[in-house]
């Protein structure tokens, strides 16, 4: 076993010099996914700001006034554009001018004061679908607090309901998206090494020499690990550090915790890298087949909607998924100091895919040689 050791440690510093020594990997390895990580986290957000909203009024009471005082009073719209017909406010829309466009009827103050049922017309652009349902929950909101205000002897009194949000009080969007660029990163970057690992050494002319070398298939796949692996395990506690100090995002969980899943999912992902490799005949075959990974593995992994929300037959794939569990590791470590046994509950799936993957890629090499 300590020749097996010897040997894997050869191959492992090896593939480091191969890797540290280029002035080019090392800019694409760390510099641009520190640019990434500071573009992508302060530019993605769910969050809707600066709305820009239509608006027919054929109103000119009371009710009219309220409703849209209250609708500019809201901290995320922008402007509120007057239009003479509906018909150019139906082109605004279509032409992205407003996301959203109020259509308020010439007897709205009148059925107001009578007690009548009141409507107010509103026309979303439904190609921002996301966009568009948390607008219409806003205008929601404005509509409610201004019938209370004009009518406030209609409210029936009922219980009220006191939300309070754990662990994000301000619904913070960079809360959820930072934490969560540490995955999505890392594995852009861990996978870029890894499958070029085998892939190099056929396009290089080096195969034989590899397969010549007394080292057991599995050893020199462990070799081929260090690169990425030391890559992935810096560039995350990197962005652990880095998010704190350039965000107001807190960390309140264990540095060792998030060391130890960080230094996991790297190792399943480069796991993952090698099978690739193992199976491309060149580096352009190998980058391609990265990319036919990752993309999958982002949509699953839960970043960009809920796994639960996701068809019944994705979601046992998705459990499979290491970004999945690591999503979960991130925001719990960040935001809400995460029990150990937690943390190792996600940590031992994609440890699994670890092996599982180092098992496949092995046997694969093993077959390709042959």
């Amino acid at each position: 076993m300590t020749g097996a050791l010897v040997r894997i440690a050869a191959m492992a510093l090896k593939e480091l010099r191969v890797v540290l020594l280029d002035r080019r990997v090392l800019t694409t390895l760390v510099i641009s996914p520190i640019i990434q990580l500071i573009l992508f986290g302060f530019a993605t957000t769910l969050e809707v700001t600066n709305i820009d909203i239509g608006l027919v009024n054929r109103d000119s009471g009371a009710a009219s006034e309220r409703f849209l005082a209250s609708s500019a009073a809201l901290r995320n719209v922008r402007s509120i554009r007057p239009y003479a017909t509906e018909r150019a406010l139906s082109d605004a829309i279509e032409q992205r001018e407003v996301i959203a466009g109020l259509i308020i009827p010439a007897d709205l103050s009148a059925r107001v004061a009578r007690g009548d049922r009141a409507q107010v017309g509103l026309l979303l652009d439904g190609r921002r679908v996301n966009a568009a349902q948390i607008v219409a929950g806003y205008m929601g909101e404005v509509a409610n607090q201004t019938g209370t205000l004009l009518r406030p002897e209609d409210i029936i009194t009922a219980p009220q309901v006191t939300a309070r949000h754990w662990f994000n009080p301000n619904l913070e969007y960079r809360w959820f998206t930072l934490p969560g660029m540490i995955t999505l990163i890392t594995t852009v970057v861990v996978l870029s090494v890894s499958v070029q690992a085998i892939a190099r050494e056929r396009e290089a002319g080096t195969w034989d020499q590899l397969m010549a070398m007394p080292m057991r298939h599995w050893e020199i796949l462990a070799g081929k690990c260090a690169p990425a692996f030391t890559v992935g395990l810096f560039n995350g506690g990197l962005y652990v550090v880095i998010i704190p100090l350039a965000s107001n995002v807190p960390f309140n969980g264990s540095l060792l915790l998030m060391l130890l899943a960080i230094a996991s999912f790297s190792l399943s992902v480069t796991a993952i890298g090698l099978c690739v490799s193992t199976l491309a005949q060149n580096q352009q075959q190998a980058f391609l087949g990265g990319f036919l990974v990752i993309v999958p593995m982002m949509l699953l992994s839960g970043y960009a909607s809920p796994v639960d929300s996701m068809a019944p037959w994705l979601q046992p794939i998705s459990r499979v998924d290491p970004l999945s569990h690591m999503l979960v590791i991130c925001h719990g470590l960040f935001l809400k100091a995460m029990p150990a046994a937690m943390v190792f509950r996600q940590i031992m799936p994609m440890l699994a895919v670890a092996v599982v993957a180092l098992g496949s890629a092995t046997l694969l090499l093993k077959w390709r040689s042959e």
